[in-house]
Order: C-alpha cells, then structure tokens, then sequence
C-alpha cells in the first residue's frame, strides 16, 4: 500500500486550516512573546543580568514557543480521542496508521515553524543593536531551528500516546512541560548550571529543552559559551528517534490499530 499521496494530501489539508487563522494566532503569540522579552530581557538587566542578556533570552524565546504549542495540540487530540474521534476518519484511508501518527508530528513541527519564524524579525526589532547579526550561523540556525521544532512534534506525539484522556491536561503541564521549560536553559546556559554545580550541570542533560535552548543560542549568538553545536543536534534526534517510535507503538495499542 503506498500511503504517500494520502500522507501529502493531510498535511496540505493542515497547512490550510492553520492558515485561516495564523494571522489571530501570531497576535497573541506576539503579545506573549513581547511581555516576556521586554520582562525578562530588559527589567532582569536592571536586576544584575549581564550585558547581552536581552538577546541571549530572545533566541531562548523564540526557541521555546514550539513547545509552550505542545500544551494546546496534545489537549485538542486527546479530545478527539475521547470525543467526536475524527483520527479514525484518517486511520482508514489508504495509509498505514504507522504513518499516520508520523504525519501527526510532521504537521505539528510545520505549523510550529511557520508561527514561530516570524518571531525572529520581531526580537531583532526588540532588541535593538544587542543582537549582532554578524555572529549567526545561517545555516546552522536553520537546521537547529527545523530540528527543535521536529522534537516539539513528535513529542506532542509521545504525549498524546501516554496521556489518558483530557483529564491528564494538568499533569501534562505540572509533570512535563513545566519542568522541562525551567530548567531547560530558559533563563540560563548550561555553562552557568554547571558552574552552580557540576552534578547539577549533569543532571541536566536528560532535559531535551538543554539541547534546544544551547543549539539555539550557538547558532545564533556564537559558539561560545554554549554546548557544542553538533552534540545538540546529535542529541535531539535520538529524542526525535524514541519519540516518534514509542508514540507510534503506544497510539496503535491506543487506538486498536490493525
């Protein structure tokens, strides 16, 4: 059974849907996204933080509204599941269910980038003269940038395989997303955890969000100061990897997939 036209046509089905409302999404992600650089970025300065911090949050910010989406896009699936089911409209076309789910995490990466690449403009706006151009990486940029947003699907993916039904929402936000988002370099750099405590440093390379938020910054602010490039990248596929494969696996059992 070759899937692949049925596989393209869903996710064009997507992209036009999520292009009827971008333009009110991207508002309030640009309301967000702007209380928080001016409140961390600017007012944390006059606190202590160190030259440059506005735009080494910047890029954490524009790095981490993939996965602040994760909440909304594993609630609405859930509530699929347990409702109106309408993924069972799609598991019955001509396509493996395998590559269904995989098309799941595709989509979300897509309409993930396609909100959040605007913010780069809007950040360099923000911060003015503190962010040099000169020092990104473009290339890099981009490849960790398509890659983040990658991870941020397929774990959305994951979630939705482990999660029960939409009752689970609250440890959804208290068990993963927000530990994951503080201590995932949001606020600081790995080389700061570290210096506060090695064993602390550590720990924190379980925490995908690590690799994210120092890919991020390396590519965009210079290596310097960061995780090597290639070790981020390196790491958040095999997350990209397990992911996909364990929430392939856990929707099929979900679902009673044949």
């Amino acid at each position: 059974m070759n899937g692949w036209p049925v596989f393209f046509q869903l996710i064009r089905k997507d992209l036009t849907v999520f292009k009827r409302s971008f333009w009110k999404k991207f508002f309030d992600t640009s309301i967000l996204f702007i209380t928080n650089v001016l409140a961390f970025g600017y007012f944390l300065q006059q606190e202590g933080a160190h030259e440059g911090y506005a735009a080494f949050f910047v890029i954490g910010a524009i790095a981490s509204f993939g996965f602040i989406e994760i909440v909304g896009k594993v609630g609405i699936q859930l509530a699929d599941m347990g409702g109106d089911r309408t993924i069972f409209h799609t598991l019955v076309m001509p396509i493996r269910s395998r590559m269904v789910f995989y098309y799941m995490g595709i989509s979300w990466a897509m309409t993930s980038i396609l909100m959040s690449i605007l913010l780069f403009p809007l950040g360099k706006l923000l911060v003015f003269t503190e962010w040099n151009l000169a020092g990104i990486s473009w290339w890099r940029l981009m490849v960790m940038f398509v890659t983040a947003n990658l991870f941020f699907g397929y774990f959305a993916l994951w979630l939705t395989g482990i999660l029960k039904n939409m009752t689970d929402l609250n440890q959804l936000w208290l068990r993963y997303i927000a530990p994951m988002w503080m201590f995932g370099g949001y606020v600081y750099s790995w080389q700061s955890a570290y210096a506060l405590s090695p064993i602390v440093g550590y720990i924190s390379l379980i925490n995908p969000m690590i690799y994210v938020m120092e890919g991020m910054r390396a590519a965009a602010l210079g290596q310097a100061g960061y995780l090597p490039f290639w070790v981020s990248i390196l790491m958040l596929w095999i997350f990209i990897f397990a992911c996909s494969l364990h929430a392939s696996r856990r929707l099929r059992q979900k679902l009673d997939c044949i």
